[in-house]
């Protein structure tokens, strides 16, 4: 899988996370384990620990799979005490001994080149409204079911909150959830169901952060500045930034701040007891993305993505059924 770097073409990067897997396992010689933290490490983020060991949990195929560990030396595959005894690798009480541990591999340099893009595609977005008029207003959110994932766009009447238009994809994941590399897994699918839209939204909500991302650019950004369309990040829990203190207001909103600048807000809908965080993704100003966030919210959450994530599960839970069913009348 490959991505380009934003809308004026540039140096391909590589997505393939499993190719950067395997050389990492290919270091791991019969007779040693290595741990799910230092393949992250090696990929460029220990926040990838989890990442590495879902991906071999899943695909228990992976050549030298069976050689990862956890941090206290349990085999991340069940399996893997088979091969550890044509290796001559012994379990004691169903752990590797310490001394069979490679803690430190060769970098591969994969996230921490996906990182370097972020920054780089952060300086494209836009912080202005360059006369937005908001008539539809759309929001897009990701659904999974083990490796498959279900991408549902909705788009509304921005003045009446009507629901105007539905499309879906189904796509296989071919990459982890890492945090703050979201991007990465999920654009393929957000970009095909964008795309299946009649009329294109004249402002996007994206499930998850914009500027209030380590690199300034989260996947509201990533999806706005490759797709060239305002767009707003809408996010359930932070991921940086800090809430200014003392400025709770009436409407409920405080500015957050990270880096030194207020870079989205903490607003707490009605019928919410937590804050969401809005944050611009491309295209809009700050104080415009409130604004629209605002206008399309009835109650709990905006509405866009309510309905987006509601039609999700209902697909998933309707297809489940019908799976039911046929195993029922076989």
């Amino acid at each position: 899988m490959k991505g380009y770097c934003g809308p004026s073409r540039c140096a391909f990067v590589d997505l393939d996370f499993s190719k950067a897997l395997q050389r990492c396992l290919d270091q791991v010689g019969p007779g040693r384990v290595t741990t799910c933290g230092a393949i992250a490490r090696a990929l460029g983020d220990i926040r990838a620990s989890r990442a590495v060991a879902t991906w071999i949990a899943t695909r228990p195929e992976t050549l030298g799979g069976h050689r990862v560990v956890r941090a206290d030396g349990r085999p991340v595959l069940m399996s893997a005490s088979r091969e550890f005894s044509r290796e001559g690798t012994r379990l004691f009480r169903g752990r590797v001994s310490a001394d069979r541990i490679l803690n430190v591999l060769e970098p591969t340099g994969f996230l921490t080149t996906l990182r370097e893009e972020q920054w780089k595609l952060g300086d494209r977005v836009i912080e202005r409204d360059g006369g937005l008029q908001v008539e539809r207003v759309a929001g897009v959110d990701a659904g999974y079911d083990g490796n498959a994932m279900r991408i549902v766009a909705v788009s509304l009447d921005a003045k009446d909150l009507a629901l105007t238009e539905i499309t879906a994809v189904k796509r296989q994941a071919e990459f982890p959830y890492i945090p703050t590399y979201l991007a990465y897994r999920e654009f393929p699918g957000i970009e095909a169901a964008i795309r299946r839209l009649k009329r294109p939204p004249d402002v996007l909500l994206i499930d998850g952060h914009g500027r209030l991302h380590p690199a300034l650019f989260g996947v509201a950004c990533y999806v706005g500045v490759r797709l060239n369309i305002p767009t707003i990040g809408v996010a359930k829990h932070p991921l940086v930034g800090r809430v200014r203190p003392g400025t709770r207001s009436p409407s409920r909103t405080s500015p957050v701040e990270f880096r030194g600048q207020v870079r989205g807000y903490a607003w707490t809908p009605p019928g919410r007891e937590r804050p969401i965080y809005v944050s611009i993704g491309h295209r809009i100003s700050l104080g415009r993305a409130l604004e629209v966030v605002r206008g399309s919210t009835l109650r709990g959450y905006p509405e866009p993505l309510r309905l987006a994530d509601r039609i999700g599960r209902e697909m998933k839970r309707n297809k489940r059924n019908e799976k039911r069913e046929k195993g029922a009348t076989r």
